[in-house]
């Protein structure tokens, strides 16, 4: 696999879904104006966020005690 240099200091996170579910993604970035990979970043922002709340997951400030 190639390398290449991103601008950016974010983690990188591969995935496979359904071409469907790609395309559809697609069309609701645009729709809401970002890039597919800004609106999957914010889909999985709020579901963290969601499980903090919850109590699946311990709050973003406990995590690292």
């Amino acid at each position: 696999m190639y390398e290449t240099e991103v601008a950016t200091n974010k983690a990188r996170i591969v995935s496979y879904v359904d071409p469907e579910i790609k395309e559809k993604l697609e069309k609701l970035a645009e729709a809401r104006l970002r890039s597919l990979s800004n609106l999957i970043e914010a889909v999985l922002v709020d579901e963290v966020a969601s499980a903090e709340a919850n109590g699946e997951l311990p709050q973003g400030d406990q995590q690292k005690k």
